[in-house]
Parts: structure tokens; sequence; C-alpha cells
């Protein structure tokens, strides 16, 4: 089966390489096939000599069947050694860590005969865009990409997989479609003269347009007349003013202060929050966040000793750097489809879009949350890194309960309310 003929398609504004924070390995927990923890074991790492006493693997689920790397107490890879350095990787080289660890921050995403290739902006060096062009590390991806269809053990190629994409729950669609819709969401974020936010409104608003629009039923060229004349339509319609924009009502102010603190969490490593206080502690800052009032639990490191009052009554000043950081990461997203299908839970493309857009709240609120001393964009670097780490991979978010909470949001029009909210400027 030939595998290499599989097209790869690498973010363009993207640089990343590795700057040993060390974020990663002492977040994690690395799942590991039978072929990597016999790979391990075959190392033949002394427990006590090179792991401090603690042992390479830890069982977990139900039936304490799935193995993942070992942690430390305060949650460092058993293989994480001095100077952040992995020591698989000093002693064996690159190819004899686990694929997990050496792909990360990269996603895999397979789009219909092609791979396209996300960025996980929870690595800081990712969202702060430090290194080499991802472009210039294609030979890299490509290898990663045969290795993690070996790994998973893929019996088809994606030409053979006839599964169609699913624009929601009750409509598929093709791959031309979908990617003929991400082009002109692309384009409109490339584009936009206003600041990121009414950029993302105007994703919002098309999509608003879209979801009532059978567009299987159109020919490809068809569809992409049809975008041209609504994106259009949809610039003009949408207000640049966020004052212009009606407040979020009071129950898209409770769901999205709920959303808000699962997306702000931080439960292991050095930037944890209050987790480490125990389950107690957590039930009382879920209970804040719903009432909405007084101080803000601190769910993560970065959070100051503020209150919910001062954040609402404050505005965003998105510098230029800051606004350039937050055009690159929903670019990224949006080119690279990495919110819905496979790298979402499965969610349906509108359903996931709405998800993806409604982050741009919470992470402006995030940096709210944080110091006012603190550069404008470092605050959004940390929330960005905050937020992403759960998108797409806190399963909490891909439940049936919290996917009626963004579904409630997209159908009332509060995620358009909210964007344009947090948008806000002082006057």
């Amino acid at each position: 089966m030939v595998r290499n003929s599989e097209k790869i398609n690498l973010p363009i504004l993207q640089n990343w390489d590795c700057h040993v924070c060390g974020t990663c390995c002492k977040e994690y927990l690395v799942r590991l096939s039978e072929d990597e923890v016999a790979k391990i074991k075959s190392q033949n790492w002394d427990v006590n000599e090179d792991l401090g006493g603690y042992q390479p693997f830890r069982k977990t689920g139900l039936f304490k069947n799935k193995i993942n790397l070992n942690h430390r107490p305060d949650g460092s890879c058993v293989f994480l050694g001095e100077n952040n350095l992995c020591k698989i990787h000093g002693k064996f080289g690159l190819d004899a860590k686990p694929l997990p660890c050496q792909v990360f921050p990269y996603v895999l995403i397979p789009t219909g005969n092609e791979w396209s290739v996300g960025v996980r902006y929870a690595c800081p060096s990712a969202a702060k865009n430090l290194g080499t062009s991802v472009l210039k590390q294609r030979d890299s991806i490509e290898e990663f990409k045969d290795k993690l269809i070996e790994r998973e053990k893929f019996t088809i190629t994606l030409a053979e997989n006839k599964v169609k994409p699913m624009l929601s729950s009750t409509q598929d669609t093709s791959w031309e479609i979908i990617f003929a819709i991400r082009n002109k969401l692309t384009e409109m974020l490339k584009n936009g003269k206003q600041d990121i936010g009414h950029s993302l409104r105007c994703c919002i608003a098309l999509s608003n347009e879209l979801k009532s629009t059978n567009l299987s039923k159109l020919g490809i060229d068809q569809v992409k007349e049809f975008l041209d004349i609504f994106g259009k339509v949809t610039i003009s319609d949408v207000p640049v003013d966020a004052f212009a924009v009606p407040s979020p009502n009071w129950v898209g102010r409770i769901l999205f202060r709920q959303i808000t603190a699962l997306f702000t969490r931080k439960d292991h490593g050095p930037n944890r929050g209050i987790a480490n206080k125990g389950r107690i502690a957590l039930l009382k800052a879920a209970i804040q966040f719903a009432r909405g009032t007084g101080t803000v639990p601190k769910l993560n490191v970065w959070v100051s000793d503020t209150t919910f009052e001062n954040i609402e009554s404050r505005r965003c000043e998105l510098d230029e750097e800051s606004n350039e950081l937050l055009k690159r990461y929903y670019l990224i997203k949006i080119e690279s489809l990495q919110f819905f299908g496979a790298s979402n839970f499965g969610i349906p493309f509108w359903e996931g879009l709405n998800i993806l857009l409604l982050t741009y709240p919470i992470i402006v609120w995030t940096s709210l949350a944080q110091s006012s001393q603190d550069p404008m964009v470092d605050k959004i670097q940390r929330a960005i890194s905050l937020v992403d780490d759960h998108f797409g991979f806190n399963k909490i978010l891909g439940g049936l309960r919290q996917r009626y909470g963004f579904n409630l949001l997209a159908q009332r029009k509060e995620t358009e309310k909210l964007v344009a909210w947090y948008s806000r400027q002082s006057i």
C-alpha cells in the first residue's frame, strides 16, 4: 500500500522548535502502544539509578488495560532529566521516544484524501511562534505521518475511506464543500480590515446563513459562487462597532462562565491552580463561577487577585501584536480543520466551528483575569495556551452536557454577542 502519495498541508504562518521548557513533560499523560512499551523495556532503564525509584509505566483505565508513561508526584515524567531534557531522547535519540512525544505539538488530521497539520498552542513555543518555519520541517512531519499510520494500524488509505464529513448531526457533505467553506472563512480572516473580533463575528454570521442551506444539493461551482455572494453581504452587514451588538443575556453569561471554568483549569503540572486542594475546592470554584460575583477562583497559576465584577468592568485593549497572535491562532485552526470530526470528538463542522469561535471571549476573559501589570501580548499568549490545552482534548467538552451548552449559545445567538462584548474597546 503506497502511503507517501497522501498529500500533507502545512501551516504557512507557523514557526516552531522545542525550547526545552518541559511543559509537555510535566502536564500530559502519554498513552503507549504495545510496541512502544516493548521498546522502552528493551532500553533497560534502572528504576533506582535512572528513574529515581519510580517505575517507567503507569496503568490507567477502568480495567487497568491502558499503559502510560509514569509521572513523579510533582507531575513531571519519570524520564524528564536535568535542564528539562528527556532521558530517552538524550540516550537513544528522537526515534526512541513514544510517537506522541515526537509529534507534539503537531496534530495530524485526515481531511479527505489529504492530511492537514494543526498545531497545539498549549505548547508555549508554538503560541509564541518561536523557531524554524514549519514549511521547512516537511520531511520530519511526513515521517511522523508514516509512523502514525503504522502505530494506529490503518488498514485503508484516505482515498479508500468513503465516510463523508458531517456539516451537522443530520447533514453530511463532500470534502470539496468543506474545503470551499474553509477557504472562505480563512479569506475573511486574512482580509479583515478591523480587529480580530470583527472578523470572527463575520465568520459566525456567514455560518448562520449557511446552516439553513442544503449545500450538498449544489454543485461545487455553485457553492463557491454562493459563498462569494454571502461573504460580501456578511461583511457589509456585520457592524464594525462592537457596542452596536446587543449584550449577552443572563443565560449566555452563566453558560459562558461555566464553560470558561472548564477551559481554564490546570489540574496538573507547575501551572496548576486550586486543583491541588482537592475536589471540594473545585466544587466551590464551580459554584463561584456560576454566581459570577466576588473573588475569581485561581483555577491556574496566572489568575490574579481579582473579582468577576472587576473583569467585567475592564475593556480588552488589544495591541497589534496581540491581534496578530489571535489571528494566527484562528487561521491555523480553521486552515487545518482542527475543530471538527476526528480532531474534536467527532463533532460536526458547524458545531465545532461555533465552539472554536467561542474560545475568543474565553481567551480575552482569561487575559483580563491576569495581572494588569503584564504586557497584553503575554497575557493573550498564556490564555491561548490554557484554552488550547483543552480544545479537542478535554473529553468533558465533547460530552453531551457541554455540547448542549455550546449549542444553546449558538441557537440563542449568544456566541456572537459574547465575541462582541469581549471585543469592546475603551471609549
